[in-house]
């Protein structure tokens, strides 16, 4: 006699796994459609589960999702092999028809049939009926990668993103110490941005530029990152994680170091400049997510005044991200452009078109407050 767990396959994944990963049965019944089969949708959840840890043998039966004869004979069919066994049932996903049909059949059996109420971690038992079913507590909580991976989202560069983190906590301090200053050396680096943009991808680049110095904190700021100046000359061979930390990965490394500070104490996991590819083959690159209760987040950066269009084309690319990577995902624009400032508010095109992608900008002079605001707006409790 084993204990099988039965799930229902839609868009959404994750109530599935979170099932799963509850009941950690010996095996588990798919029951899906060719829709979902045709988006791979079982793969996810089981390469899922397997990056937990899991790695449970599974059975799959494909049904007509509106055709509750279809779902009663099929279901019913796999049954005749398996009557002794035990089920624990997830009505969450799956069309109603489904949910009718699995409900029906496995009711006769006495199954505990439970449903998980998106997006609270938390399932109701549903059968056997009890005059009060109180939640139980789904302890599970995703990573930005496995949750990626429930989507059927490949990382493509899972094998950099450590040393991406250690980067950015040894130029901490510095980074910290641009955003406070940031006023005072914007001009410096615009220059560097300039003579630097179209080199991002080199492995090094032997800098020397001609630059009026017009104050310490500018100075500062040069001998910190160890520049060599002599008078208006400024040089330094320079790899490609400084190349392009100076033409804005400061400030994404300011984001990441900020929602890191807080991993563990209300952010589940983070990472930063992580690129996916999808099952069609289509790849982009995110400047940081991050994860927290099973919910995704994550936060495109611009710095470097980039000007209004550039403002719009990058909250136009949010919305193109949602769509094309099916990411339910709530997401920030922080930005260091004055252009989408108006009267010391910001400009109700820009507001309209983040309205409409459900992102959240975090203007230029609160970017300093960034860990702050994100306590704030997720409701993280300060310790």
């Amino acid at each position: 006699m084993k204990h099988i767990h039965v799930c229902l396959i839609s868009e959404q994944t994750i109530p599935n796994i979170l099932g799963i990963f509850y009941f950690k049965p010996e095996e588990v019944l798919f029951i899906t459609t060719e829709q979902m089969l045709k988006r791979e949708k079982t793969e996810a959840i089981v390469n899922t589960l397997k990056r937990l840890g899991l790695n449970i043998p599974f059975f799959e039966i494909v049904v007509r999702e509106d055709s509750i004869y279809d779902c009663h004979r099929k279901i019913a069919q796999w049954m005749e092999k398996h009557e002794e066994d035990n089920f624990t049932v997830n009505l969450t996903c799956g069309t109603k028809i489904m949910s009718i049909a699995t409900y029906e059949i496995f009711k006769d059996y006495g199954s505990k049939m439970i449903y998980i109420p998106i997006p609270k971690n938390e399932f109701f038992e549903v059968y056997p009926l009890k005059k009060l079913s109180e939640p139980q507590p789904l302890p599970l909580r995703l990573g930005v990668i496995e949750y990626l991976t429930a989507y059927s989202l490949r990382v493509i560069n899972e094998a950099k993103l450590n040393r991406y983190k250690e980067e950015s906590e040894k130029r901490k301090a510095l980074t910290n110490w641009i955003v406070t200053n940031y006023n005072s050396i914007e001009g410096l680096l615009s220059e560097f941005y300039k003579v630097l943009q179209k080199s991002r991808n080199v492995s090094s680049f032997d800098l020397t530029i001609e630059f009026p110095i017009s104050n310490e904190l500018q100075r500062d700021f040069l001998k910190a990152a160890g520049f060599n100046i002599s008078g208006r000359t400024i040089s330094k061979k320079l790899s490609r994680s400084e190349i392009r930390y100076l033409t804005g990965g400061w400030l994404e490394e300011y984001v990441f170091n900020s929602l890191n500070s807080i991993k563990g104490r209300g952010i589940d996991d983070v990472v930063m400049n992580v690129e996916i590819e999808n099952i069609q083959g289509n790849k982009n690159e995110f400047d940081v997510m991050f994860t927290k209760d099973n919910a995704l987040y994550f936060v495109e950066c611009k710095s470097l005044s980039p000007e209004d269009d550039i403002t719009k084309s990058s909250l136009y690319k949010i919305g193109a991200l949602q769509k094309e990577f099916g990411l339910r995902a709530q997401s920030f624009f922080v930005t260091t452009s004055p252009h989408i400032i108006k009267d010391g508010q910001i400009r109700q095109s820009v507001r309209a078109r983040a309205e409409q992608f459900k992102t959240e900008i975090i203007k230029p002079d609160e970017i300093v407050n960034f860990e702050t605001i994100i306590r704030k707006k997720l409701k993280i409790m300060e310790e």
